[in-house]
């Protein structure tokens, strides 16, 4: 079995609740139970939940901006001689955004970030709502004939359907926030669904050392645009693909691991990854051949249309890292050098027409290379210094297609101990992240899409959090205070042009696990 087929299996009843509560209406919920019903069948049931508070012009507790849930159950079954196995589970997933568009600037080539911060601030959108909802269907069972050959079957069913809504007459800037009209109505109700449903069928096995997966899949796909006329669009809708591949790992030693991964569509499309672990320095390399998405080749709604016509998208990154440990320090240099070809991405701009924000296809190279450095030094006894530190430099960029950082730092310093005869262990420090500026991507609720822009830049701004958690018998907690900075800048991070991030803000969250 692999790791990603795997389920949680306990032969005492077992339940784990996670609850995190944030300040500034922001909470987190993860449930889990299992319990094995007989020696050979097991049974459990998960739910999570994410609840958000709006930032700007929040109308009290409660007053949601984000709000997500999630449910499932999974099942496993093995005979009595383990010989046959089968791990079944189900999940679903709503998740639902109160689109409010970004800050509202008088202009925005000239405004001050802290506007984004005040008190006043008001939104573009006030009733626009996004949501996402998705169900899983998973099967996977094997019949072992030994510890050389495993036959196995994997099902997996996806749907999912994405709307954007809002009425005209709750929404007074509509017309100037929107920068075209497709279908012109009173009521505002964008609507796409996606289906797939995955057979996939193969043989597995370990021979001495080495572990081997060959396969063949079929996928089966359907998508539907609400207001999508498909007489003139020149791919299926629906229709099914072919899929060959196969995976294996060599163990050469307990230093030396090597990992491949092949999966073709017996065209000009397929994926190839490899890597290898050992204890002086790893390394990868990837190489894939893809169609866009859907979405990026046609696509109709209310306030966008467009039929594109794009080639297969290529993609390669091959990178690596030498690795030094002692008992008081361990460096890890390493670097990432990644090349795109056709690449496929929204960009803002003059197009001669109403709509400023299309999906194009460049017509050049992206190149990228990534140096880092990240290490952990332990400066005295029980304290760690964990730092990582990543240059980009963007060698090639037709069409001006990628937009990130130069600098990216993050860093931990943290003091850990023991207490109390072992029956307090803890962690206290502080944790930094920054990055330099750029021109970050914009969004566009319309389509839930980001999008390369060249007008606002988002200001660099260090993100400091100090923390503390800590294992007490069964249960874990944690006390975080987050973006100090900004307690007296009154400003924070801006990760998304007139989008302001999370302010000074304390967060309580605590684990814990009961086994009968």
């Amino acid at each position: 079995m692999n790791a990603a087929d795997s389920f949680s299996i306990h032969v005492p009843p077992y339940s784990n609740l996670n609850l995190v509560l944030g300040g500034k209406g922001r909470s987190l919920t993860n449930i889990m139970y299992s319990r094995n019903i007989n020696p050979r069948l097991n049974f459990g049931f998960h739910y999570n939940g994410i609840f958000i508070d709006k930032q700007i012009q929040r109308q009290g507790k409660g007053d949601r901006n984000a709000r997500a849930e999630a449910y499932g159950m999974f099942m496993s079954y093995h005979n009595k001689d383990s010989s046959y196995t089968a791990l079944l589970r189900f999940k679903r997933m709503y998740h639902r955004v109160f689109e409010y568009g970004g800050v509202r600037v008088d202009d925005q080539s000239d405004f001050l970030f802290s506007d984004l911060f005040d008190q006043d601030a008001q939104p573009w959108l006030l009733r626009a709502q996004s949501s996402d909802l998705r169900r899983n269907y998973h099967l996977y069972h094997q019949y072992k004939v030994g510890e050389a050959l495993q036959i196995y079957h994997r099902l997996d069913g996806d749907r999912q359907q994405s709307r954007f809504y809002y009425d005209l007459n709750s929404e007074p800037f509509s017309n100037i926030f929107f920068d075209a009209v497709v279908v012109d109505s009173a009521r505002t109700r964008d609507q796409t669904k996606f289906n797939t449903l995955r057979n996939e069928g193969g043989i597995k096995g370990n021979l001495l050392k080495l572990f081997y997966n060959g396969y063949v899949a079929l996928r089966q796909y359907s998508i539907d645009y609400k207001y999508f006329l498909d007489d003139g669009f020149y791919l299926p809708t629906s229709g099914t693909e072919f899929y060959v591949g196969g995976r294996m790992e060599l163990q050469l030693d307990s230093l030396i691991q090597i990992r491949g991964h092949i999966e073709s569509m017996l065209d000009a499309r397929y994926r190839i990854s490899g890597s290898i672990d050992t204890k002086w320095f790893s390394a990868y390399l990837k190489r894939s051949v893809s169609s866009p998405s859907f979405l990026q080749q046609a696509y109709r709604g209310s306030h966008d249309i467009w039929m594109n016509y794009f080639n297969p998208v290529e993609a390669s990154e091959v990178g690596g890292n030498l690795i030094y440990k002692s008992d008081w320090l361990k460096v890890y240099p390493g670097i990432r050098l990644s090349t795109f070809r056709n690449f496929v991405f929204f960009k803002q701009g003059d197009y001669a027409i109403d709509q400023t924000v299309l999906p194009i296809q460049s017509s050049g190279y992206q190149t990228i290379a990534s140096p880092e450095l990240a290490f952990h030094i332990r400066p005295l006894k029980n304290t760690w210094l964990t730092t990582r530190t990543i240059y980009t430099r963007i060698l090639e960029n037709a069409d001006d297609a990628l937009q990130m950082p130069e600098l990216l730092v993050n860093a931990q310093l943290s003091y850990a101990n023991i207490w109390f005869g072992g029956n307090f262990d803890f962690q206290v420090g502080l944790d930094l992240h920054w990055r330099s500026n750029y021109f970050a991507y914009g969004y566009d609720p319309a389509i839930q899409q980001f999008y390369t822009q060249q007008e606002v830049k988002s200001p660099s701004f260090p993100l400091l959090d100090v923390f503390l958690s800590a294992k007490i018998i069964r249960g874990r907690i944690f006390l975080k205070y987050n973006n100090i900075v900004a307690a007296f800048s009154k400003s924070a991070q801006v990760p998304t042009p007139f989008y302001p991030g999370v302010v000074n803000v304390f967060d309580f969250g605590f684990d814990w696990s009961f086994y009968d």
